[in-house]
């Protein structure tokens, strides 16, 4: 019989929390929208236009190396109109108690791009399409840091740019822990704890983000520790993902 070690932990669904960036927050305009993911290794940019002309954007980085030189160069990429182009990048270390972060501007316009860490949660894609099933799988491992109760909340519903679109988030498993060897066997194996995380993508027709919360709780609510889940982009019928290192993005570096 399969047990969480010392810890009783409780799965509950409740309606959304307050988030740590809202989908609303990946705009540049009411045509662009961009999002940023990062595994240690490559960071990934993804920049979509659902206007129907072509347009140029900068990708860029304030972030600089221990020399003072940033990350990674300056990248101008022209997006197609009704067009997710994604680009990939091999950033240099970040210097001390430097933050990794994104930069993407059309002209004028420019805004911060929040860099995701792949870490507790890794989802299936962070580019989705449209009325899909969509999965994220969920290390519970750092659960076990502490004793007594803990309580890991999710999410009831995900929340979408448009603050229309949602479905309910369903755990579709739940693994890992301690067990008992077969029979009266005094062997105790141990798993790391999982879980897998299950929701249908909104139907639209051209682009929304969305994203959705994980709050751990031990019953006192000033302990109260909130995880962001993956900001994704999801596309319709309308919009047509290019791919990594699409011959369509016209990269240049300088």
């Amino acid at each position: 019989m399969r047990k969480f070690m010392i810890i009783a932990l409780l799965l509950v669904l409740v309606v959304s929390p307050v988030s740590a960036f809202s989908p609303r927050e990946s705009n540049l305009s009411t045509n662009l929208a961009s999002i940023a993911w990062y595994d240690g290794t490559e960071l990934n940019v993804a920049v979509a236009n659902t206007a129907n002309t072509r347009t140029t954007v900068t990708i860029s980085t304030p972030t600089v190396d221990s020399r003072g030189r940033q990350v990674f160069s300056s990248t101008r990429v022209d997006v197609p109109g009704r067009t997710i182009v994604h680009e990939t990048f091999r950033p240099a270390t970040p210097r001390r108690n430097e933050q990794l972060l994104v930069r993407v501007a059309e002209g004028y316009r420019s805004t911060n791009v929040p860099v995701q860490i792949t870490s507790i949660m890794d989802p299936e894609s962070y580019i989705v399409p449209a009325n899909t099933h969509w999965t994220v799988s969920v290390d519970l491992d750092f659960l076990l840091q502490d004793s007594g109760t803990t309580r890991l909340v999710v999410d009831d519903y995900y929340q979408t740019a448009d603050g229309y679109n949602q479905d309910r988030i369903r755990i579709e498993s739940l693994q890992g822990g301690l067990s008992q060897g077969r029979g009266n066997s005094n062997t105790i194996e141990y798993v790391k704890p999982s879980m897998v995380l299950t929701m249908k993508t909104p139907q639209v027709s051209n682009l929304t983000t969305m994203t959705f919360n994980i709050r751990k709780t031990d019953g006192f609510d000033w302990r109260n520790e909130e995880f962001q889940g993956p900001l994704i982009m999801v596309y319709g019928r309308n919009m047509r993902y290019a791919g990594t290192g699409s011959s369509d993005s016209g990269r240049v570096r300088y």
